[in-house]
Order: structure tokens, then sequence, then C-alpha cells
């Protein structure tokens, strides 16, 4: 392990200390400011789009100003982390650096992780990923609805239920696409620069999980939205579900396996195309069963373990992601597997 490698690890964790701190801060001054702006602007006659957004600020809970807070404060924070990484100086010396804007080579020296390469039929790895996180996906609600542990909610027409897949197509590549240049692209590559391949996917595995899991549900809800500690208060609460085992096994354990699977994909591959597909088929599947169908509310206390409230939460989903994990590396294990008109 590098000194200055691990320095720059140790960086990215203070960096998203810092964002959640800032986020602290800033939430409930949003809050305010978002409330009122839907105050105002619901009494006046205004654009559609201006009476839209108003209407979102006026729904949003405090934990949705939250979570806006967290990723303005993300954005505040990455100029002095990208300024303590050095990004920006010896030019010449980081051109050939994986986490610089472009495509890198192909190649780099091994003290700077492992380069992203660029593949021609990048496109197909993302399809194929989407493919079989859905797929799995899929087969677990069936299995649970055949089980009786879900229903649905809603019944949409057939052009209702395209329109819906189009409406949660687009967050889903949005997301997953930012998500994986973030921690797969970015930070997986200042991990690689410090440990070896497995303690880097293991390590910023759990960071993945850890941020994830810290983000704010309606669940939690602060005593007073506009006090000025009503942000710390937020952090108190969500930092309790580490306390609570239901918790860490249906959520947490399951973004670690999420982070394990596509940080793999990434250094299997050496690029992103593929986590990418699987992550935003995983994000696409659960926002449509999440919209459509909902857990029984007789649903057996004996089984709270196996399924959480939602598809994403339990063993069940755990499990899912394990097979998922399976089929992936021996799908990875083909494409890499020589041919004999090659050897």
């Amino acid at each position: 392990m590098r000194v200055a490698a691990f320095a720059d690890v140790c960086k990215v964790i203070l960096y998203v200390i810092a964002s959640f701190l800032l986020a602290a801060i800033i939430s409930p001054y949003l809050y305010q400011i978002g409330k009122g702006f839907a105050n105002v602007a619901l009494t006046k006659d205004t654009t559609d789009e201006v009476t839209w957004l108003a209407s979102r600020a006026e729904r949003a809970d405090f934990a949705a100003y939250f979570w806006r807070g967290f990723l303005i404060s993300a954005l505040i924070c990455l100029a002095p982390l990208f300024y303590t990484l050095d990004l920006r100086r010896h030019a010449r010396q980081r051109r050939k650096n994986p986490w610089t804007v472009g495509i890198p080579p192909n190649h780099t020296p091994p003290r700077m992780g492992q380069p992203l390469k660029k593949i021609h039929w990048g496109i197909l790895q993302s399809f194929v990923g989407f493919c079989l996180a859905s797929a799995f996906f899929c087969a677990m609600a069936w299995f649970v609805f055949e089980l009786n542990w879900f229903e649905w909610e809603r019944h949409p027409t057939k052009a209702q239920f395209w329109q819906l897949i189009a409406e949660t197509m687009r967050p889903a590549i949005l997301m997953s696409l930012l998500e994986e240049l973030c921690f797969r692209g970015i930070l997986l590559g200042i991990f690689l620069r410090a440990f070896r391949p497995s303690i880097a996917i293991i390590s910023l595995s759990l960071l993945f999980a850890a941020i994830h899991f810290l983000m704010p549900t309606g669940d939690g809800i602060v005593s007073n939205p506009r006090a000025p500690e009503a942000g710390f208060e937020m952090l108190i609460l969500v930092s309790r579900n580490f306390l609570e085992s239901q918790a860490v096994i249906h959520t947490f354990i399951g973004l670690f396996f999420m982070g394990l699977i596509l940080g793999a994909a990434r250094v299997a591959t050496a690029a992103l195309w593929l986590p990418f597909g699987l992550h935003a088929g995983w994000i696409f599947c659960a926002t449509l069963f999440a919209t459509l169908a909902n857990r029984r509310a007789n649903f057996p206390d004996d089984f709270h373990f196996y399924m959480g409230k939602e598809l994403t939460q339990g063993i069940v989903p755990i499990a899912t992601l394990i097979m998922t994990g399976i089929v992936l590396a021996l799908y990875l294990r083909f494409i890499h597997t020589p041919r004999k008109s090659e050897s």
C-alpha cells in the first residue's frame, strides 16, 4: 500500500463526512426556503412549470430536503476534494490517469491503479447487465407474489403501463449513470491505487452501503424542521439504524452485496458499461414494483426476516443478489475465456 494513495482514500472518507455535516447545517434553511416558495407560488398565477415545482416543494418532507441538501453539499465539497487530491497539478504526469476527463488510454503505470478501457461493444455490456439484473428481480417478484406476500396496488391500462415504464426508465438511467461515474468511476479508481482489487472493492462497497443507508426516509421525523439543529437531529435518527439488526439485515447488507457486484463488474471489465447496466436494471425494477405493488397488510410476522416492506429489503432480495452475482461471474468468465482460434 502506498502512503500517498492511502491518504487519498482518507480524504474521500473525510469528504463524505463533511458532506453529511454540511447537509445537516443547510437542510433546515432549504426547508424554510422551499416551503416559503411553495406558499407564495401556489397562491399566484404562474406557469405550469413553476406550479409543478411549488407543489413538489409543498409536499416534500424534511427527509427529502435533507437528501437534496446532501447532494448540494457533495457538489460544494468536490472542489476542495479535487484540490487536495492534486488532480490538477503535474498534468503531464497525470494525463494518463483513469479519472481525468475523457476516456483514458488502455494502459497506465501500475502505480496509478486500474485504467478504464475504451470498449467498442460497451452498450451491449450495459444491455446484458440490465437484462440480467431485471430478470432476477422479476423472478424474485414473481416468487413473493406466488407466496401471497405482496399484492398489486395499481392495475394500469396498457397505455398507462408503457407510460409508467418510460417515466421510470429516465430516472433509473440518470441515477445509475451518476452513481457509477462517482463510485465505480472516480472513487473505486482512487481505492485501487491504495489497495488490492479485492480490498478496494470491499472497502468501497462498505462506503457505498453506508452512504445509502444513512439517507433519511419518511420514517424519520424531526421535532421541528425549521430549527437550526433539525439536520443534526435527522443525522442522529438515521444513525440509529445501525443499532437495529433488522434494518442492517434488510437494507445495509443488501446494499453491500450490490456494491460488491458492481465493483467486481467494473474491475473485471475495466469499464463502467456493465455496472451501469446492472445498476439501471435494479433501480428500474425496484421503482416500478414500488409504484405498482405493496406488501400485504396481513403479512405474517414470522416472515419479516425474509422480506421487508419493499422488494429490496430482506433475506430474499439478498439471496437474489447473490444468485445474480454467480451468474455474472459465469458470464465474465465466458467472455474472458480465450477462443481456440486465438490460442
